[in-house]
């Protein structure tokens, strides 16, 4: 059967019908984008006016002076902060001596930094876990004896750090998995997922250096990054690169810099200051200051290799004893206390102090505390494989610690961030580690261009 067709009247009040509802609708929309488009304009503007009202801080001077993308290279957003991607150059930030890169800067405006190059190369440890394993153990003060070589290095660092969370997440064909468990403390290492958020081998992180990342695979296999910025797994046994992760208070002012490389956001320390980093010169000869004691006396490496007149010296450790033996006249710990001290123009200033020669090894677990096992004092001498050291430049040289004190191998490392062994027989570099009393150096403000010296003369 045929529908009878609508009347006009019957359609006239359809229209009507409609016309009301499309109103009412479009009123709503127009109400809730008003709304929430009021909303999110104060928050920005309540957001900005704190950055603008800081920005003498760290947090509110990387922000205004980065801007801020939704895509590629530069300073993103997400619910956490705000965080750096891709080829960036302008979030370098000076902190007690040392060079970092802004990570992110979270909502409560504190910062997280990432140490720009190595702090140290060693082995992870037996265990793949990062809760026992000799980066945090070294990085971090614990209740472990000995712990904490990289904190203790910063300069009065409970004035200016607050804990940073970390977990240990997995790496799964190219992804990452986020761990239900985290942590905290006032040091730790760079992680897989902070890497992979920077875009990876293509963000500003790659520093093409081996260097190990907190993380695992899903075989719990530990990660490390390769010099082409891939992410790679590898046995916890080798020796790698560490790059230390800090996080700064939210207070912290800014006394000079841009953020480029070349003008780092310095941050201003006021009275707390250390030797620690800093450059001091010795007749011609220039050393960076790697530790502080809290008598005053600067533990320090040359920022090169060993020479006289220009000429470097190349020679082996031994002929076949790995133990930096000071009664040995075949050895380098006895050729470094005779030959080469008596040569130095400035041997009078040397002081006695500690060098730990514990052996590294299967038999007591790869553990770092067992360097502290067996010492020497003596007045010239090598670094241990668990030293702090920035200037990673350095290569193919000799530690002074051994494998095995029954074999004829040492550790040697080289500038890539790969920690190595050699025969002790190989004629290699070697970069000679002296101490002082700080009170004599005088003038000079611990730069490269102006390092500190004794007054008035080169010593």
């Amino acid at each position: 059967m045929a529908k009878k067709r609508k009347t006009k009247k019957q359609i006239k009040a359809i229209s009507e019908k409609e016309f009301i509802f499309n109103f009412l609708s479009l009123t709503i929309i127009i109400i809730i984008g008003l709304y929430f488009g009021a909303r999110s304009f104060y928050y920005y503007s309540k957001q900005n006016m704190a950055i603008k009202a800081d920005s003498s801080t760290l947090n509110g001077l990387v922000v205004s002076k980065n801007k801020l993308v939704g895509s590629g290279d530069g300073l993103h957003r997400d619910s956490d902060g705000y965080y750096f991607k891709g080829d960036v150059t302008s979030n370098y930030v000076s902190f007690g001596n040392r060079l970092f890169r802004v990570l992110r800067i979270n909502n409560d405006n504190t910062v997280k930094l990432v140490s720009n190059d190595l702090v140290s190369s060693f082995m992870w440890g037996e265990e793949s876990s990062y809760e026992f394993s000799n980066l945090k153990y070294w990085l971090n003060a614990t209740e472990e004896a000995n712990s904490g070589v990289y904190y203790n290095s910063l300069p009065n660092p409970e004035k200016f750090l607050v804990k940073t969370s970390y977990r240990e997440d997995i790496l799964d064909d190219g992804k990452v998995k986020a761990s239900k468990n985290s942590y905290s403390d006032y040091v730790t290492t760079l992680s897989v997922s902070d890497y992979v958020l920077a875009d990876g081998k293509k963000g500003y992180l790659k520093n093409n250096k081996l260097f190990y990342l907190l993380g695992l695979t899903k075989d719990k296999e530990n990660l490390y990054v390769d010099e082409d910025g891939s992410v790679k797994n590898c046995d916890s046994l080798e020796g790698y690169g560490i790059r230390a992760v800090i996080t700064l208070k939210k207070d912290l002012v800014v006394a000079s810099g841009d953020g480029s490389f070349d003008r780092p956001f310095v941050v201003d320390q006021g009275d707390n200051v250390n030797f620690v980093d800093s450059y001091v010169k010795l007749g011609n000869d220039i050393y960076k200051v790697y530790q502080e004691s809290p008598e005053g006396v600067l533990k320090m490496y040359m920022d090169g290799y060993a020479s006289f007149g220009g000429v470097e010296i190349l020679r082996n450790y031994s002929p076949t004893n790995s133990i930096f033996n000071l009664g040995d006249t075949k050895n380098i710990a006895n050729y470094l206390n005779t030959t080469y001290f008596n040569a130095l123009p400035y041997a009078s200033l040397l002081v006695d102090n500690f060098y730990y020669t514990g052996e590294i090894s299967a038999e007591n677990n790869y553990k770092y505390a067992n360097i502290y096992n067996s010492y020497v004092i003596c007045k010239v001498g090598l670094l241990n494989v668990f030293d702090y050291i920035s200037n990673n430049d350095l290569n193919d040289y000799f530690h002074m610690n051994t494998t095995s004190t029954v074999g004829g191998i040492q550790y040697v490392s080289f500038n890539n961030g790969l920690l190595g062994e050699a025969s002790v027989s190989e004629i290699k570099h070697f970069v000679p580690v002296i101490s002082i009393n700080k009170n004599i150096l005088k003038v000079g403000n611990g730069t490269k261009s102006e390092p500190y010296t004794l007054e008035g003369i080169n010593a």
